[in-house]
Parts: structure tokens; C-alpha cells; sequence
């Protein structure tokens, strides 16, 4: 069986999209390339879309993309231990 070729990276490699101004990772990332970059399965990224979690357009029939911004919205810090006060 052949190697299989590898995901492209996040900086804009291999992807339909665009670089934005300033900024070279791509304006819309897929379903895998977001997977691969929080380290999750696609089913968990496609799970969030569904629930409506994380927005996501339809490009055709099968293509799902995200836009980064909308990614970045979701990911919140986890909070940090509390000073405690007496």
C-alpha cells in the first residue's frame, strides 16, 4: 500500500482559500485541517457544527468549510487557579 501524502500545514499550503491581509493561514479552513490543528477527530468538529457550536458554510455538496474567525470564537481560555482569600 503507498504512503499516504500528509495533511497540508495551517499556513496556507494546499488550501482553496486565500491568505487574508497581513495574516497567511487561509480565511476558511476545513473540517480536517481544524481537526488536525486542536488535535480532535473530524467527528468532533463536524459534532460542533451540527450543534450548532461552530458556524459553518457548505461549498457545493460536500465541501465544508469554516471560517478561521469563527473557529477562534469558540476557543476560550480554561480558567487559571483562583487566589484564594481568607
Amino acid at each position: 500500500m503507498p504512503d499516504r501524502p500528509r495533511r497540508p500545514a495551517l499556513d496556507g499550503g494546499g488550501t482553496m482559500s486565500a491568505p487574508t491581509r497581513g495574516d497567511q493561514r487561509p480565511e476558511f479552513v476545513s473540517v480536517a485541517e481544524i481537526a488536525a490543528e486542536l488535535q480532535v477527530t473530524d467527528r468532533f468538529v463536524r459534532k460542533l457544527i451540527a450543534d450548532g457550536e461552530l458556524q459553518a458554510v457548505r461549498v457545493g455538496r460536500r465541501l465544508v468549510r469554516v471560517r478561521r474567525g469563527d473557529l477562534e470564537a469558540i476557543l476560550r481560555p480554561v480558567a487559571g487557579p483562583r487566589a484564594r482569600t481568607r
